[in-house]
């Protein structure tokens, strides 16, 4: 038998996220060993400790989660958490110090406790619960019974506060544009398209949500957290390397978090939004490659709407048809042919996206030499017609 105690400690010293273990609801043991004030409050501690599921958790008002295990044939409940997504702000930890009731003389102390917990998305701490019920209950459980457990927490003004958010948007006149921006930018980032993102004008590029915040700041805080998490997803989808993209994801926002004016984190967005572009952009071409590299990307993205050939793009790099073709195979990989024809059909995608234009009309623009040419072409490379693919996007 698992000597529960032992276990604790050990899991403690190996993972640093606190634990709490409770007997007919009375808390017998911490790991670490701490004070009153970083306790778990008792809001969420009664929602964990009162249910009789196996394996839940709780989501809390400082978006962290608590998880709670109850122990085969006692009692005993493990209590594991917060964990959060990303390591606490100065004005998170200043909110989180009133929940748990912290006099000022001991919000560093409380402050410090709070920074020492790695962080741990809500995907792993479901894991890392499915995991530890394993090891101390021996009964295998789904992602789903945890998350069915855990039930839907959603304020029940939700519902409301969206119904009057829309009249009032309504009867103003507001429309949200966002989507169709958001779509527009992705796709500059997951293609590398530096010079389609600074076509982009900034006021539409720095478009923000319905208000997600009870201030300026903060609301653009919020903002460009998720328009980072959308940015790092493209640049991945685009070639960048995930540990790559989400260390730097991670670094903007800890950046932005200690930014104290709106303005500033809207130039940090944009700054974000050109990086990823840049990056992908130079997945395809190595930063290291010589200049002619370069020149032809540029080339081929910059006159998607002729009907270009390797001999032209070789004679404005001053290279002979055949080695320029060699060069590009050697050094990139790919074909040029097929690079050009790739970019043709990227450029299509946006135009069926964001515009009206007819399948004849985007055919004869991109010079395919008919539409019919076309419309294989595109479902060759993505498995789904033009018109269908216009259809799922709209």
């Amino acid at each position: 038998m698992i000597d529960i105690n032992v276990f604790c400690e050990n899991l403690y010293a190996s993972s640093y996220i606190p634990l709490y273990l409770y007997n007919d609801m009375e808390l017998t043991a911490s790991y670490p060993e701490q004070n009153l004030n970083t306790l778990p409050p008792s809001s969420y501690l009664s929602k964990l400790l009162e249910s009789d599921k196996p394996a839940t958790y709780t989501l809390t008002r400082f978006y962290s989660y608590y998880g709670c295990l109850r122990l085969k044939d006692s009692n005993a409940c493990l209590v594991i958490g917060p964990v959060n997504d990303f390591p606490y702000s100065s004005d998170s930890l200043l909110a989180m110090s009133k929940e748990f009731s912290i006099a000022k003389s001991d919000i560093d102390d409380f402050a410090e406790f709070f920074r020492n917990i790695p962080t741990q998305n809500l995907d792993n701490f479901i894991k890392t619960l499915i995991f530890l019920h394993y090891a101390l209950n021996h009964t295998q459980l789904t992602r789903q019974e945890v998350e069915h457990a855990a039930g839907h927490q959603t304020d029940k003004s939700i519902d409301q506060k969206y119904t009057e958010r829309s009249y009032e948007a309504k009867e103003e006149g507001l429309l949200y544009n966002n989507y169709a921006i958001e779509q527009e930018l992705v796709r500059f980032i997951e293609t590398g398209n530096v010079g389609g993102l600074k076509k982009i004008p900034s006021r539409a590029r720095n478009s923000k949500f319905g208000t997600i915040a009870h201030n300026n700041l903060r609301q653009w805080k919020n903002t460009f957290i998720v328009a980072v998490t959308l940015s790092s997803r493209a640049a991945i989808k685009g070639g960048l390397t995930p540990s790559l993209a989400y260390q730097l994801s991670n670094i903007y926002m800890q950046q932005a978090e200690r930014l104290t004016d709106a303005e500033d984190v809207k130039s940090l967005l944009a700054q974000v939004q050109m990086d990823y572009t840049n990056r992908v952009a130079n997945s395809i071409v190595p930063i290291t490659a010589d200049k002619v590299l370069h020149q032809v990307v540029q080339y081929v993205r910059e006159n998607t709407n002729r009907n270009l050939t390797v001999a032209e793009i070789a004679e404005y790099v001053g290279f002979s048809r055949p080695s320029l073709s060699r060069k590009v195979k050697k050094e990139l990989g790919f074909d040029l042919s097929t690079f050009i024809k790739k970019c043709k059909l990227e450029e299509a995608k946006d135009l069926l996206a964001f515009t009206d234009k007819s399948l004849s009309e985007i055919s004869n623009y991109l010079s395919f030499s008919s539409q019919s040419h076309f419309q294989k072409s595109f479902k060759d490379q993505y498995g789904i017609p033009p018109h269908a693919y216009r259809k799922s996007v709209h």
